[in-house]
């Protein structure tokens, strides 16, 4: 880590603001595990057992935009220069989007009747979301190490990149299998809900991807 971007976190408002802006993280992927405990139940059938995970998904994801908001004030009050100022804003938006994406993901998987879709559909749902998992974890490790070492900053925002390339290809497969359904397998509306949920789960990467993105640029730019 450079010495200026080791003094910068290290003040006594900023470190609170970055301090923060983890904790939001935090709340943000603990969106996406919500999310996909819930699919998981979903799936199995287990409707009943996924409604704790929605209702904490829904209640984390308005913690998550609370805490936003907090951050925001604090970066204004902040001695920072309006350039970084911009930067973690921009970073702290990025994450709040996973749990954006989650939420409306996880509203959408309580319309949809999952554990009656087709085998091939559900494998493809499953391998979905166990990557969306892998990737918000991924996530966390990269925005965790930015007080600790930048370089896993950049090897684990590398593995997200990968992780994201990944999912593109599976979110490919998954609209395929669902054009080719038969349209007795569900209504129109039901075929609508469950685009909607593919394409939230879509949304989920690519704010991983985005967010890596801004912490790259904050670390190059404070080296």
């Amino acid at each position: 880590m450079s010495e200026r971007l080791l003094g910068w976190l290290t003040k006594r408002r900023e470190l609170n603001v970055v301090k923060m802006v983890q904790n939001h993280l935090f709340l943000s992927t603990g969106c996406v595990e919500e999310l996909a405990a819930a699919t998981k139940k979903m799936m199995a059938g287990n409707r009943n057992d996924a409604m704790p995970n929605i209702l904490r998904l829904n209640d984390m994801e308005k913690e998550a935009d609370s805490l936003r908001r907090t951050i925001m004030d604090e970066l204004v009050k902040g001695e920072f220069s309006p350039a970084e100022r911009d930067d973690l804003m921009h970073l702290v938006k990025r994450v709040d989007m996973v749990a954006d994406y989650s939420r409306s993901s996880g509203r959408n998987l309580q319309l949809i009747s999952i554990d009656k879709y087709p085998d091939k559909m559900k494998d493809t749902i499953t391998l979905f979301i166990e990557k969306t998992l892998d990737n918000s974890n991924t996530l966390n490790k990269s925005v965790t190490s930015l007080t600790s070492n930048t370089n896993d900053v950049m090897k684990y925002g590398d593995i997200v990149e990968r992780i994201e390339e990944e999912v593109d290809e599976i979110y490919a497969t998954a609209r395929g299998v669902l054009k080719d359904l038969p349209a007795t397998t569900m209504t129109p509306g039901e075929f609508i809900l469950l685009s909607d949920y593919l394409n939230a789960l879509e949304n989920i990467n690519d704010s991983c991807e985005d967010t890596v993105d801004q912490l790259r640029l904050i670390i190059v730019k404070l080296k």
